[in-house]
């Protein structure tokens, strides 16, 4: 299902966002209707999106215009978990400046827009002559977002006056997002299919890193599958065509790192207003690599974290993560080398992140 957000005054019947709305897709496109199109308060609109998509267990991708773009940050601050997960992807197009001295004076609450990286993936399509955002605040949301920048050139406010009929280089932008896997609590019953999982990644994803004497070492001693993160439905899975082809979650206890079978676990629990909370077990299938699935399960996981009152993250990277988690804004500490029973020694990266 698509989710049309169109911006102030709503979309014309020129308006892209309305011809998408009016072609035959098998996707499903459903214009988000605000009772309140000229004077909004931003909250009524967070709201009105909330209750769509509460009538509907559909997962969606959500396309939105101008201030629409802004509301959309405003929503992910605040929305239930299980509605986040849903969010395959966003396309927010000219994301108006609320604090512009051409925002029109009626709507309220926009301002300041969130400047925090949205939990789901997205991509901020920008214009270099938009009078209503410069292109270089639209670039810093985007950053701030944690967005791909769509540079559309003189595009004015990307919509029919600018000359933007049916746009299909838009609509097949959509439909890549619809095709992302669907993103889940796990379950008891994944345990089989989360073990072959990590088993995959952890010999052909850390072939280049590590011995082949470490990684099977590893496999015996550090890494499978944590039973407490899915009994405490902190474990979320990405499912393609009904195969889980990534996974990753969080937890606020003591432990950092390791499967059942880790003999180093510490179950208390951690203090929100002293200790971060903890990223673990993320894993992607090989052959899925490379397509965004971490950095996805990481927004979720950030997303739970913070609604649990957590401020900073922290987690154990292998060598090869490392790279992915510093561009997500970790920070690494000194390395380790652990020490295994069989007397191998796995090298790690204790890495850490403060939370916008």
């Amino acid at each position: 299902m698509v989710l049309v957000l169109p911006g102030l005054y709503d979309s014309g019947p020129a308006h892209w966002q309305s011809l998408w709305q009016a072609q035959a897709t098998t996707l499903g496109v459903e214009r988000v209707v605000q009772r309140e199109w000229a004077a909004p308060h931003c909250a009524d609109w967070v709201a009105r999106l909330t209750h769509v998509m509460q009538k509907s267990a559909q997962d969606v991708v959500l396309v939105g215009h101008s201030s629409a773009c802004a509301m959309v940050a405003h929503w992910a601050r605040e929305a239930p978990l299980a509605l986040l997960m849903r969010v395959r992807g966003a396309l927010l197009v000219a994301p108006s400046d609320p604090l512009s001295a051409v925002y029109p004076s009626g709507p309220t609450g926009f301002a300041p827009v969130p400047l925090h990286a949205l939990p789901f993936p997205s991509t901020v399509a920008a214009s270099q002559n938009d009078e209503y955002v410069t292109f270089a605040q639209a670039t810093q949301y985007a950053t701030a977002w944690g967005s791909r920048r769509w540079d559309l050139g003189h595009a004015g406010h990307i919509n029919a006056d600018a000359g933007y009929g049916r746009w299909p280089e838009g609509w097949r932008a959509v439909e890549a997002m619809a095709a992302a896997p669907h993103a889940r609590v796990a379950r008891d019953a994944d345990v089989p299919a989360l073990t072959a999982l990590i088993d995959a990644s952890v010999r052909r994803l850390a072939a280049e890193y590590y011995t082949d004497a470490q990684i099977a070492s590893s496999l015996a001693y550090v890494f499978g599958v944590d039973s407490s993160l899915i009994h405490d439905r902190s474990y979320f899975v990405l499912e393609q065509h009904g195969i889980i082809v990534a996974a990753g979650g969080w937890s606020d206890h003591e432990t950092l790192f390791g499967g059942d079978q880790f003999d180093s676990r510490g179950e208390g629990r951690l203090d929100p207003a002293t200790s971060p909370a903890r990223i673990r077990a993320f894993y992607v299938h090989p052959d899925h690599a490379r397509r965004g699935h971490a950095r996805r399960l990481l927004g979720v996981c950030s997303a739970a974290a913070e609604r649990a009152g957590f401020s900073r993250l922290s987690l154990m990277s292998t060598l090869p993560g490392e790279p992915l988690y510093r561009a997500l804004g970790f920070v690494p500490d000194a390395g380790v080398d652990y020490p295994m029973p069989d007397g191998t020694t796995l090298p790690l990266i204790p890495m850490t992140k403060a939370m916008a």
